[in-house]
């Protein structure tokens, strides 16, 4: 069983959204990248449970949607994918994935970015923050370049387990 499709994982999760409610009471939106969707769902569980105004925004790159179009159809469907920096979310579902109905009740937009905004995302938050983030976290930063800003967001940036030659690729890009 993939960690994303564990309950005990998904709940695990949720303790991410309870503590950036604490950080951040006034928090409007949290933009987060799925892939298999246990953080996602996690997250949303948590902070819609103590604050359903919370807007989540489920982010993925344009070529790795898989959990995107399950949510869309209902049910678990494959995918054709392609390559992408973001290899965090990359990845077709298990049968009977436990998150798709969760992501499908707590996600609130859904935003697809392309590999050139990841790019820039991962180029931006490197340059800008001196933070190195893989292509997950570049994906939930373009969707938030990408969507009109209502309030307070919070953007997860869930890893930075990059290598030297596509931090390279990625900085002179």
């Amino acid at each position: 069983m993939s960690p994303y499709n564990d309950p005990d994982v998904v709940a695990g999760q949720g303790t991410l959204g309870i503590e950036l409610l604490e950080q951040l009471p006034e928090l409007d939106s949290i933009y987060v990248a799925v892939g298999g969707g246990g953080l996602a769902a996690g997250v949303a569980a948590a902070v819609k449970a103590a604050r359903p105004d919370v807007r989540v925004v489920g982010c993925w790159p344009e070529h790795a949607t898989a959990m995107l179009a399950s949510i869309r159809a209902g049910h678990v469907v494959e995918v054709e994918e392609e390559p992408t920096l973001s290899d965090g979310t990359a990845g077709n579902l298990e049968p009977g994935a436990i998150t798709v109905p969760l992501c499908a009740a707590l996600i609130d937009d859904h935003v697809t970015v392309s590999e050139a905004e990841i790019a820039d995302a991962m180029r931006e938050v490197a340059l800008g923050d001196h933070m190195v983030v893989e292509g997950a976290a570049g994906v939930a930063v373009a969707a938030w370049r990408k969507t009109p800003a209502r309030g307070p967001s919070i953007i997860i940036l869930c890893g930075g387990n990059l290598g030297a030659e596509l931090l390279a690729r990625t900085l002179v890009a």
